[in-house]
């Protein structure tokens, strides 16, 4: 029976094949090569050959495979793995209960801040409403009608004090008459009966200002009675305007409103059902933008910085990446794990990412631009020292010492030592033997 490959099988067989085709050529062209001195052209005898007559003969030359130098840029990058989080998200719970009478909404429904989600019976307190407004307007009225109250109180002392001025006026007048009348009297120029009349007038108004006076004080009386009774009402009218405010949040209470914008993605009950304070009737999600919370090793969070920290994020569902930058970096560190958290924001107008989805993180920790680049693989380490096989223009095999910048999965950024668009010995460069003439042959994938 056959067995059939799977494609990462065959491609590993593929990638075999061609590496063992490679060395094959090599050890065959220097089993063949090396030998004869002919073959081979050493640096000084090349150096001694004008350069328009240093050609080299292609059918004796073993070929290799070579690849470009180029300028490119490149990061350090970090990859780890995250939740995708709604950016805010909420259980809207009825604040009171009741039965549900109306739904506007279902699951995926796009709502506003301020949206009418759900209604609960609200009958009894619309009634509760009416009698607190009516409570407020006969509140009104006392304090309106103790207020005229008052202003008569007032009005009465102003003309109790105005009466008592004229008697006291009028007093002061008959006892200066009654002393004169009395002077006359006993010298016999008035009788008897006209000094009885002035004291009769001068007793009349006396008791008359002691009335007046008494009326003052019974206005002032008023007048104090009156202000405690208008400040009760007042303050009756205020604990009548607070009831109603009660009931009219209670009333506002049975419509269930969003809170922000976002989209519904679940409802709890249908109209008919009995709602409970303590029981969510929706789940709310604003998923434009989305939180990814991601984690790292102590030692490599303290490598992000916030705002700066380049991110790619990739839900393992959607084969789309999705660009933004570390916008928080969590404080405190899992004395259980060692690691801590990142958040990342990401814009998602097309509401692709969804709450919960696995996220794959590419974190750019350092990025060089237009730097010069090579394939990591082509990288040689003899004695701590790092190096590559370059091929000359001349088709001579030369080791270069280089100085490695950043390393990112197949790529090296080559500080010192290589420019762009050398060429350099790829697979099988740890077999090509430096000084020799060798035949470059391009990768496909370069």
């Amino acid at each position: 029976m056959t067995k059939q490959l799977s494609f990462a099988e065959s491609d590993g067989w593929k990638r075999l094949a061609k590496s063992l085709l490679v060395i094959a050529l090599l050890v065959s062209a220097y089993g063949s090569a090396l030998p004869a001195a002919e073959n081979t052209i050493s640096a000084p005898q090349l150096a001694a050959v004008p350069a328009d007559q240093a050609k080299v003969d292609d059918s004796k030359a073993p070929p290799v495979i070579v690849q470009k130098v180029v300028e490119a840029d490149i990061s350090l990058q970090l990859q780890t793995s995250g939740d995708i989080l709604p950016f805010q998200g909420a259980d809207i719970y009825p604040k009171i209960g009741g039965e549900v009478i109306k739904i506007n909404v279902s699951e995926g429904s796009q709502v506003s801040p301020g949206d009418l989600l759900a209604e609960i019976d609200h009958r009894i307190l619309d009634a509760q409403l009416e009698q607190a407004k009516a409570a407020v307007s006969v509140a009104k009225s006392a304090v309106d009608a103790q207020a005229v109250l008052l202003k008569t109180s007032q009005s009465g002392l102003i003309s109790a004090k105005a009466q008592a001025t004229a008697v006291k006026a009028q007093v002061t007048n008959l006892t200066g008459t009654r002393k004169r009348y009395t002077e006359l009297f006993r010298e016999g120029a008035v009788s008897e009966q006209q000094l009885d009349d002035v004291t009769a007038q001068h007793d009349a108004a006396q008791a008359q200002l002691v009335s007046a006076e008494s009326g003052i004080r019974q206005a002032e009386d008023g007048i104090q009675t009156n202000q405690v009774n208008l400040k009760m009402r007042e303050a009756q009218l205020v604990q009548a305007q607070a009831n109603l405010h009660v009931v009219e949040v209670q009333c506002e209470n049975a419509f269930v409103r969003a809170p922000f914008a976002g989209i519904i993605t679940s409802r709890l009950l249908d109209p008919g059902a009995m709602a409970n304070a303590g029981q969510p009737v929706f789940r709310l999600e604003q998923m434009n933008p989305v939180k990814v919370i991601g984690s790292l090793v102590e030692k490599d969070l303290m490598l992000l910085t916030s705002g700066k920290t380049e991110v790619a994020v990739k839900a393992a569902s959607i084969d789309r990446e999705f660009k933004g930058v570390v916008d928080k970096v969590y404080p405190a560190i899992s004395a259980k794990t060692r690691t801590g958290q990142f958040e990342i924001i990401l814009e998602n107008p097309e509401m692709t990412l969804r709450s919960g989805m696995y996220a794959s993180i590419q974190l750019y920790l350092q990025t060089a631009k237009n730097a010069v680049v090579m394939p990591r693989d082509a990288l040689l380490n003899h004695k701590g020292q790092m190096s590559v096989i370059r091929v000359s223009k001349t088709g001579m095999a030369e080791r270069v010492a280089v100085r490695v910048g950043i390393i990112q999965d197949t790529r090296a950024q080559i500080l010192e030592g290589l420019e762009p668009g050398d060429l350099i010995v790829g697979q099988g460069a740890e077999l090509v033997k430096t000084g020799s003439l060798v035949k470059p042959v391009l990768a496909e994938d370069n």
